[in-house]
């Protein structure tokens, strides 16, 4: 859905912490799939990174 999609409210997603809500599945979910790491160190230009969410 994009964000000018005049069914999205972004109302919404400050109700009841629910952005924090999001973000915390969706990197579960990027764990899960080896993309990063716990205390790892992350770069945000890395080539690899890049690839790997391409991917």
């Amino acid at each position: 859905m994009e964000l000018e999609d005049p069914d999205f409210h972004h109302e919404r997603l400050t109700e009841e912490d629910r952005a924090d809500k999001l973000l915390d599945l969706a990197l579960e979910k990027i764990r899960a799939v080896g993309l990063v790491r716990e205390r790892g160190r992350q770069r945000t230009d890395s080539t690899h990174g890049l690839a790997a969410v391409r991917t």
